[in-house]
């Protein structure tokens, strides 16, 4: 079993992380430290005079090397937001590409996840809590519990 840390490259990872590791902790499982990055959007970062079609191949699918680099900085991004969290010991520090919440609910199935962990958004006044899309889409499709730590934004 696992809990799945699911950060972006915010400063919010390191809230994200503590609260997946007490989990971890309190279950006694692997944590997994995840990032999921777009090939397109990321090798434009490398590559910023190539459109996006232009790091496609024939078949409409980004290129092998292209998702191999997007998946390598991928995980330097869940490292680097591992190693911002004091006294983090043990964790797997995984990077993936694609569409962020099925490829995470699709990690968490095949890892046997007992909680994914991600960012929530502060509550509005009126006490609605707000979500980004991958957070909503993770609380209403996730086939395991999904935790929302709050922060300021």
């Amino acid at each position: 079993m696992t809990i799945v840390a699911a950060v972006d490259r915010s400063d919010r990872a390191v809230a994200v992380i503590e609260q997946a590791n007490e989990l971890a902790d309190r279950y006694g499982v692997d944590l997994h430290v995840i990032h999921v990055g777009d090939p397109t959007v990321d090798a434009r970062e490398d590559f910023t005079d190539v459109g996006e079609e232009a790091l496609r191949a024939y078949d409409g699918k980004p290129s092998e090397l292209i998702v191999e680099r997007a998946q390598a900085g991928a995980t330097d991004v869940a490292v680097e937001a591992a190693e911002q969290v004091e006294g983090l010991e043990e964790y797997e520090a995984v990077g993936l590409v694609g569409d962020a919440a099925e490829v995470i609910r699709n990690y968490a199935a095949e890892h046997d996840t007992e909680y994914i962990v991600v960012s929530g958004r502060k509550r509005r006044p009126l006490g609605q809590a707000l979500f980004g899309s991958i957070t909503q889409s993770l609380l209403l499709n996730a086939d395991c519990p999904v935790v929302a730590v709050p922060h300021d934004d």
